[in-house]
């Protein structure tokens, strides 16, 4: 075979294994339909509020649900992370929810293994 022509296979075969991988990276949906990010929920299982326009950073544990207000919209949310990533607002919040940046940052529950 040619020496050529291998390299060059190689180096495709490595061009689209990167692209796939960063395509799977960058999704926020699980290959079931399920955001990665974790699930809307009933405003009755919040267990904190948070008003959008007095906050840009938000510290919360991973299975908790906060209801976030922007003026007289809200939502909630419960937050199962995958990885426990940050999570952008913009995200999860329904369309013209708010255009205001908030980064969730999501840690590990006391209940979750290490």
């Amino acid at each position: 075979m040619n020496r050529s022509f291998t390299h060059a296979a190689l180096a495709l075969g490595l061009a689209l294994s990167a692209t796939v991988a960063s395509a799977a990276m960058n999704t926020s949906t699980l290959a079931n339909g399920k955001s990665v990010y974790g699930a809307a929920a009933s405003a009755s299982q919040t267990a904190r509020v948070v008003d959008v326009s007095a906050a840009s950073t938000l510290n919360i544990d991973c299975g908790e649900t906060v209801t976030f207000r922007s003026g007289d919209k809200s939502f909630s949310w419960k937050f199962d992370v995958v990885g426990h990533r940050v999570v952008d607002l913009q995200a999860i919040a329904p369309a013209g929810f708010s255009s205001k940046p908030l980064k969730v940052y999501v840690a590990r529950s006391d209940g979750e293994r290490n």
